[in-house]
């Protein structure tokens, strides 16, 4: 039924009849639905008479709330029954924080309160980051929970940085927050594509790449020390693996093609040889560098022995090159 249909159907009920299909089909909306669409707070402030304008808080007020929900939240509050925090905010952290995203960027970047504000969206992003590996409020999907992915949320807060220049101290904070907790249920490589895409100029992917080979040595330390200690240390290899992805895409957006598989080659710590060299020729493919991913293909040839589907793809690029 379509919503002119809907409206000449419900136009021939009284009023009573209305309130009854109302109820019914209220009883009948999922919770997850109607906590999501805040379905509650929208058939309560429908008639603006009765809805008081909500008070746009100050920075020093945002500050001190957003402190508090981080704190909280850090300390589980959110996440299981205690006396602090009731069952309703529990279930309702959601609205909060995203209330929090919104208001604080209404802070214009680069003044003094925007940087205030730009400062309490890292902090909140990085809690919703955490939230996603750990139970930290009522569920793990913290950012479709707020309505704004991880990817938007970090190229937002970059963003903002940079308004305060391009500067290796701005695009350290930045490569800071490449050392988050990744979204399980979204895909890495969107973190890292955010990131890419402020990086605007040749020479602010040149010091993102310094600044990332920095933090593959440290990463790449702390495998060592781990596998050292005999302790887990996948979550070390994984950042290191991402950094790598992300200095080799910036050398090819540079076209500094031969730089970027060469630092792959030196600095992957995929040890099984097809998977390392499926994932650079992944890389040439997607950058559409077809004539070095044949040359990079046939120098294994003999050495590594490749999948159906890459054995397929030389074929093609070769015959089409």
């Amino acid at each position: 039924m379509l919503v002119a249909d809907l409206r000449k159907v419900i136009n021939e009920y009284n009023n009573d009849e209305k309130d009854k299909i109302i109820v019914e089909l209220y009883k009948r909306i999922p919770k997850n639905i109607k906590e999501d669409y805040d379905i509650d707070k929208y058939i309560m402030t429908l008639d603006n008479k009765k809805c008081k304008e909500e008070k746009k808080l100050s920075i020093d007020e945002l500050e001190k709330e957003v402190n508090y929900f981080i704190e909280c939240a850090k300390r589980g509050l959110y996440a299981s029954p205690n006396k602090i925090i009731s069952k309703k905010e529990r279930s309702q952290w959601r609205f909060k924080a995203r209330k929090y995203y919104k208001d604080l960027n209404n802070f214009v970047p680069g003044t003094p309160n925007g940087n205030r504000a730009t400062n309490l969206l890292i902090k909140l992003f990085e809690i919703l980051s955490y939230g996603t590996n750990y139970l930290t409020f009522s569920n793990w999907e913290t950012f479709r929970a707020i309505q704004v992915s991880q990817t938007i949320f970090l190229e937002n807060i970059i963003r903002r940085i940079l308004v305060n220049g391009h500067t290796k101290e701005n695009i350290a904070i930045c490569v800071e927050l490449l050392k988050v907790k990744y979204d399980p249920y979204g895909y890495y490589k969107e973190v890292l594509y955010s990131f890419e895409n402020c990086m605007e100029t040749p020479e602010m992917k040149y010091t993102a790449i310094e600044l990332l080979k920095e933090q593959v040595i440290i990463q790449t330390e702390k495998v060592k020390e781990l596998e050292k200690a005999k302790k887990n240390s996948y979550s070390a290899s994984e950042y290191v693996d991402y950094f790598v992805e992300c200095i080799v895409e910036l050398y090819f957006y540079l076209n500094e093609v031969d730089e970027g598989i060469k630092y792959f080659h030196k600095n992957s710590l995929e040890k099984h040889k097809e998977v390392k060299e499926y994932i650079l020729l992944e890389l040439l493919e997607e950058f559409k560098f077809y004539e070095e991913w044949i040359i990079e293909y046939e120098k294994h040839i003999g050495k590594i022995d490749y999948r159906p589907g890459l054995r397929e793809k030389y074929n093609i690029f070769k015959k089409n090159n």
